[in-house]
């Protein structure tokens, strides 16, 4: 099965980015700084941007680093345990 938060994130850099990128070609673990992807600091606001609409979650602060953008992995990871404090924290308010 594949892996929806990975394949979204992707659709998001293909398709909203206007990185002149095909979906096909794209890899999950190209870097998306220095040696890959080479984004600067303005399509990487976007990327965010983008990001907290289609999974409706809003980066923490202390998320938003080199760590958690080095790769479409990694910021998957960072999205499904964002997704998962999220429902915790809904389900405690209920």
């Amino acid at each position: 099965m594949p892996d929806q938060v990975l394949e979204q994130l992707k659709r998001i850099v293909v398709d909203d980015l206007d990185l002149n990128l095909s979906y096909d070609t794209l890899s999950e673990t190209i870097p998306l700084f220095e040696g890959g992807l080479a984004l600067d600091s303005v399509v990487l606001v976007e990327l965010i941007s983008f990001i907290e609409k289609r999974f409706n979650i809003e980066m923490r602060d202390d998320l938003l680093n080199m760590d958690t953008f080095r790769d479409l992995q990694s910021i998957a990871q960072v999205i499904r345990e964002q997704v998962a404090e999220q429902r915790v924290e809904e389900r405690a308010q209920a």
